[in-house]
C-alpha cells in the first residue's frame, strides 16, 4: 500500500513537471524567435508588420502560447539575443556561450 501511495503521488506531480518543462521550452522558443526576427528587423530585412506576423506564426505553428511574446521578460531576453547576434542573425553558436545562456535562462524564469 505504501508503494502504491508513493507511486500515486509521483504520478500526480508528473503533469506539473511536464507543464513546467513545456512552459520553459515555450519561453525559450519565444525569446529566440523574437531575437532572430528583431535582428532581421534591425538589418532592414523585414518590416515591423512582418516581424510581428513572423514571430506569432512561429509560435502558432508549434502550438505555443502567443501571449508569451508580450511578456516583459521574454521581450528582454529577445532583445539580448538580437544584440548578441549582431549582424549574423542565424548564428546559433551564441547559445554555446555558457554565461550568455545562463543570463537568458535567468531572465526567462521571471513570471
Amino acid at each position: 500500500m505504501k508503494i502504491f501511495l508513493i507511486s500515486l503521488v509521483s504520478l500526480m506531480s508528473f503533469p506539473t513537471a511536464l507543464h513546467a518543462a513545456s512552459m520553459a521550452k515555450q519561453k525559450g522558443y519565444a525569446a529566440g524567435a523574437i531575437g532572430t526576427n528583431l535582428c532581421y528587423l534591425r538589418k532592414g530585412m523585414i518590416s515591423k508588420e512582418t516581424f510581428v506576423l513572423s514571430v506569432e506564426n512561429l509560435m502558432l505553428r508549434r502550438g505555443y502560447d502567443t501571449d508569451l511574446l508580450y511578456k516583459g521578460n521574454i521581450k528582454k531576453a529577445g532583445r539580448l539575443i538580437a544584440d548578441k547576434l549582431g549582424n549574423n542573425c542565424n548564428n546559433q553558436k551564441i547559445y554555446d556561450d555558457k554565461n550568455f545562456s545562463e543570463k537568458i535562462l535567468k531572465i526567462l524564469q521571471v513570471n
